[in-house]
């Protein structure tokens, strides 16, 4: 049995930190802007990577003309990675197949 659970996995923490930043700029704005995620993409083509990844998720709605905000699942996960960081990990760790490799 195991004492502590994981720490999410770097993607998950990826997307958490984009989803953050999404949040951010919608209390302070009313939506994000593609600048918004830029900043932390650092080049356009991720920013595209990433804004697509989050849209095809179903973790964001919106576009580069009206701006994004968090759909409903996003605002979930954001929440659940708040309050329950490690089922987070255990799910992004075991899913990943990163435990199996240790074993094998």
């Amino acid at each position: 049995m195991r004492d502590s659970q994981p720490p999410p996995s770097k993607s998950a923490e990826r997307v958490i930190q984009y989803l953050e930043i999404i949040e951010k700029a919608t209390s302070e704005k009313g939506f994000a802007k593609r600048y918004d995620i830029f900043k932390k993409a650092m080049n356009n083509a991720y920013a595209s990577y990433v804004i697509k990844y989050l849209k095809g998720s179903g973790l964001v709605k919106g576009d580069d003309e009206e701006g994004y905000i968090l759909s409903k699942s996003g605002r979930d996960l954001l929440d659940l990675s708040r309050k329950r960081r490690g089922l987070i990990g255990l799910l992004t760790r075991e899913l990943s197949g990163d435990k199996i490799r240790r074993y094998l």
